[in-house]
């Protein structure tokens, strides 16, 4: 990978080196907006986003899901577009091909693709929308309501109830930091304030990046985003935030409403490693994760051999590791079948021990054969190569990882994954699942649950 560095006036530093399709740069404003741009002249097209560290991750229970409904507010008006109506005009007279926004629980996302041509109109647009929206009093009345629908048509999906369990018993003190959604009181009663606590303290350019793929020429795109967003006032950036506490003691949690009849889903969900703590160890993880999910594997047959009242035999086992800058999440799941007598729970510890007992087998050298690992790492490597494939696929990407890790963590991805030796996935086992509290989740039918009584017994002898 080649590197260059160099400093300007208005860019405090700039790193190009050479991406899948074509280079990409980049640059830091002094205000610490990131810029990175990468020039493909393939089709006469561009698309710019622009990313903030923000999401369920910064919020506090008294503000859980207002960064989701500050994200609508921005597409409401802004001191260029003063209502939606010419915001969205906008939008077609650029002719748009492509826009949106979307939040997550380590990042907030806008994007847009273009014609080239219309480049510097693009840049101003999105300009005003984030240093500049309105956050309209009315609008937001109207808007809390949109919010309130789709995040109570979510919660009305049966897998939420398990899901919101699940956070609770792994990340008990801030499970808030997982739900991006929210709670729909404190989006029924979000106020003009709290949009602006939320501008001002998250949507700064010194935690935002800026990403520009396309038909462009860097030397000519620089001084527009100087123009646009060079005067954008830093704030405090990405907030430091307290660490979720690992588990002390197995926990378990079961909800009863799967609508399938006759089958329960259980999983074993580890903490860590969060990259923002622990960066080298996903790696590995990543590579175990591979290896595990192979359906001739060690593992998924030596589970099925002593467990054969799993589902499907080996094809509903999966296993894998969920990068995560502040709650990595390892993880193995499974399909039962639901016995006509009394017994389900001892299966399920039966389980469980199968699956502890393999663990612990995967700190020996023989457990994960040259081949099964050198296999695991192509396969990454292939699944990274696919996500490059588009400039604008690939930014995307990097927007991702800039928000969860780095950039930096992206970019030198294949290098990292390549230099992943037998030793570094057992010392991730080692290091974060061997011996360690987990916790057993399960998701049963009412009907099953009534022969069973797995929630009551759980809630009863478990927790």
């Amino acid at each position: 990978m080649r590197i260059k560095k160099s400093l300007t006036a208005l860019f405090v530093l700039c790193l190009c080196f050479t991406a899948p399709l074509c280079a990409l740069e980049s640059h830091v404003l002094e205000n610490g907006l990131e810029v990175f741009l990468e020039e493909n002249h393939i089709v006469p097209l561009v698309t710019i986003r622009i990313t903030f560290r923000a999401g369920a991750i910064v919020e506090t229970m008294d503000l859980n899901g207002l960064c989701h409904l500050y994200e609508h507010m921005l597409f409401k008006g802004n001191a260029l577009y003063k209502n939606q109506e010419q915001f969205k005009a906008a939008l077609k007279r650029m002719g748009a091909g492509n826009w949106n926004g979307g939040t997550s629980t380590e990042f907030v996302t806008y994007y847009i693709t273009i014609p080239s041509d219309k480049l510097a109109e693009g840049l101003e647009f999105w300009a005003y929308a984030v240093k500049a929206p309105l956050l309209d009093g009315r609008e937001l009345v109207k808007e809390r309501q949109v919010v309130h629908n789709e995040i109570a048509g979510n919660q009305s999906e049966p897998h939420y109830m398990l899901m919101k369990a699940e956070q609770k018993a792994l990340y008990p003190d801030y499970w808030f930091r997982r739900d991006v959604g929210g709670d729909l009181g404190v989006i029924d009663t979000a106020s003009v304030e709290k949009m602006e606590y939320i501008k001002n303290n998250f949507y700064v350019p010194n935690n935002a990046a800026l990403f520009i793929s396309g038909d462009i020429y860097p030397e000519a795109v620089l001084p527009v985003i100087k123009k646009y967003y060079g005067d954008w006032q830093k704030g405090k950036g990405f907030p430091e935030i307290p660490p979720h506490r690992p588990l002390k003691k197995d926990v378990w949690v079961a909800v009863n409403n799967s609508p399938t009849k006759g089958l329960v889903d259980v999983k074993f969900s580890f903490r860590g490693p969060d990259a923002g703590v622990d960066p080298g160890a996903t790696y590995g993880a990543d590579v175990w994760g591979q290896v595990m999910n192979d359906p001739a594997g060690t593992f998924k047959n030596a589970v099925y051999k002593k467990v054969p009242e799993l589902h499907g035999g080996t094809r509903f086992i999966s296993a894998g590791y969920y990068t995560q800058r502040d709650a990595g999440l390892s993880f193995f799941s499974f399909k039962l079948r639901v016995p006509e007598e009394k017994g389900l729970l001892g299966i399920i510890e039966r389980l469980r021990q199968a699956v502890t007992d393999e663990i612990a087998r995967m700190v020996t050298r023989q457990y994960f054969t040259r081949e099964e690992l050198s296999s695991a790492k192509q396969e990454l490597r292939n699944h990274d190569i696919l996500s490059r494939e588009t400039s604008d696929r690939y930014l995307a990407n990097l927007s991702f990882w800039w928000a969860s890790t780095s950039t930096d963590y992206y970019l030198s991805y294949l290098d990292r994954i390549e230099a992943v030796s037998g030793e570094a996935v057992r010392g991730y086992v080692k290091g974060y699942l061997v011996n360690r509290p987990f916790l057993t989740s399960v998701w049963i039918n009412i009907d099953d649950d009534a022969k069973h009584g797995i929630v009551k017994t759980i809630g009863e002898t478990k927790q």
